[in-house]
């Protein structure tokens, strides 16, 4: 709100006029938030810049006047954000004060396990445990659970009478009748190929949401890139066990959380210099470099298991497919 926004109309131009993917045209709209109207004598930050400048000629940045206006009169609290650069340049006419939140230094053992399943089958039977003795599911989480996981707990959790939420996001084109619409709209229009459907599918009706979103843009490409690229979450159980992000969570001591692949790859996921605004052009931006990135991203991990007085963190050394090492946070 402080910069801009932009809807598809951005992305359709840039689309056209550079004959670039749907996906290319929007991380160009996403890096351009960084950059001034300067010359960087860069060629990739000086494109950015000509974008920008083309964007707004015509109309396709969406400005909020209002908001740019009220916030100048508001006080701004950063709530446990470190700040650097970029943000500080971002709100140096605005009126902010940083609240450094407090946490927790409880100290926790890492447990391993040979395999995935007797990894898997600890927590489970600690959790079903928890439920005996009183404790209600929604104060159970568990927490660093990548699709690796997934089959392990799906055969599992049941012999323990439990269910798992997994999160999980179905490719709307994995429907039958979203493939059977794909197939129509070759030789039909959308009204024609939606009327030869089964509306009682139930995919149906998240097949029109899809189309009616995009349907203003009166581009049929760009509907079909949505309806290749959407998804809809798998159905959740209610008194089922969550999952959270570890890093997004803030501590409740009556809550109970299971931290489980504590593996090397997996904790911390570091980030990579592969992003179109690469470490080498990233101080022409104020932006912090990877290595800076990662160095903090160890400690906010360190400080958010910490701050969890009922944390029970566990890994495993193999599961079918591979061989893996306990995470270098473990010290």
């Amino acid at each position: 709100k402080l910069y801009f926004t932009y809807d598809e109309s951005a992305i359709l131009y840039i689309m056209k006029k550079y004959n670039i993917k749907y996906d290319i045209a929007k991380m160009y709209l996403e890096n351009i938030y960084y950059v001034e109207d300067t010359l960087y004598d860069i060629e990739k930050l000086d494109f950015l810049v000509n974008l920008k400048k083309e964007l707004i000629s015509n109309s396709l940045l969406i400005y909020n006047k209002l908001f740019q206006e009220y916030v100048k009169n508001v006080d701004i609290i950063l709530y446990d954000i470190r700040p650097n650069n970029y943000l500080l340049k971002a709100l140096s006419n605005l009126k902010y004060k940083e609240v450094k939140r407090n946490y927790n230094n409880y100290p926790h053992e890492i447990i391993k396990f040979h395999k995935i399943n007797e990894e898997v089958e600890y927590v489970a039977y600690n959790i079903a445990s928890l439920i005996d003795s009183g404790i209600s599911p929604s104060k159970i989480y568990l927490t660093n659970v990548d699709k690796s996981y997934y089959n392990t707990l799906n055969r599992i959790f049941p012999l323990f009478n439990l269910k798992v939420n997994l999160n999980n996001q179905v490719n709307l084109v994995s429907f039958p009748l979203v493939r059977e619409f794909l197939k129509l709209i070759s030789s039909f229009t959308i009204k024609e190929s939606l009327d030869k459907l089964n509306q009682q599918d139930p995919i149906y009706n998240e097949l029109v949401k899809v189309i009616n979103k995009y349907l203003i843009y009166d581009d049929i490409n760009l509907i079909i890139h949505k309806i290749k690229t959407s998804t809809i979450p798998e159905t959740s159980y209610d008194g089922a066990i969550n999952i959270i992000d570890y890093l997004d969570h803030i501590s409740d001591d009556t809550e109970y959380i299971f931290f489980l692949g504590f593996n090397d790859g997996q904790v911390p996921i570091s980030y990579k210099d592969t992003e179109y605004i690469t470490d080498s052009i990233k101080k022409y931006l104020n932006l912090e470099d990877t290595r800076v990135l990662n160095k903090y991203l160890r400690i906010d991990i360190i400080k958010n298991l910490s701050d969890i007085k009922n944390l029970t963190i566990t890994y495993k050394e193999k599961d079918d497919k591979k061989t893996y090492y306990k995470s270098t946070l473990s010290d």
